[in-house]
């Protein structure tokens, strides 16, 4: 096939302008195959920093996020000066945002999420970015607030007080503005008369 010849093929100038090509066509996992091989290539080269991006940008397009937040992370400190690290260090953080599951599901990729935002506003704080990521960030802390109070919520219907007022009173210290306190307020009431009551 065509492929196979221009991957076999030793004109790296042909496979990178037909990397390009797949690229812009869409076709991102031809292309992915192409540049893996030539970012090896063209590393320490002028050409080096433009497909490293490419290729970190086939694995965005293709939704394997994990990888392609690590390789959005390494580009931004392997080129600090390129005009594109600072866009390859909000699409780290922004595939961590992509990756975050339901609230009801583990929450590590959420956390995550957070701290790589906030790992972008410290390193660029005069970005139009910024604007973006804080509300992303809000996006996310209220997940985590939904899970906590959901957690509180099951303690309380089974029946177990003594657990649900400490879980309500946690969420209250861990996000004083969530939208849940007046429901953590009016839950630590009840779960402390219930708890007397089975006292």
């Amino acid at each position: 096939s065509k492929f196979t010849r221009i991957q076999k093929s030793t004109d790296m100038e042909a496979k990178y302008k037909a990397a390009v090509e797949y690229y812009e066509k869409g076709n991102y996992y031809n292309a992915l195959q192409l540049f893996e091989e030539l970012i090896v290539v063209y590393r320490g080269t002028s050409r080096a920093e433009q497909t490293y991006y490419y290729y970190c940008e086939c694995y965005f397009k293709t939704g394997e996020y994990t990888v392609a937040a690590y390789h959005y992370y390494n580009f931004s400190q392997t080129f600090p000066n390129s005009p594109k690290a600072e866009e390859a260090l909000f699409k780290n953080a922004y595939c961590y945002y992509l990756d975050s599951p339901v609230s009801s599901l583990d929450q590590k990729n959420t956390m995550d999420a957070i701290r790589q935002f906030q790992l972008f506003i410290n390193r660029y704080p005069e970005s139009e970015k910024v604007t973006e990521c804080n509300k992303l960030i809000d996006e996310l802390r209220l997940k985590l607030e939904t899970k906590e109070f959901n957690n509180a919520m099951t303690y309380y219907n089974m029946a177990s007080y003594k657990s649900a007022m400490v879980a309500f009173q946690n969420i209250i210290k861990s996000y004083p503005s969530t939208i849940y306190k007046e429901e953590c307020l009016y839950y630590i009431l009840r779960s402390s008369w219930m708890f007397a009551e089975q006292s």
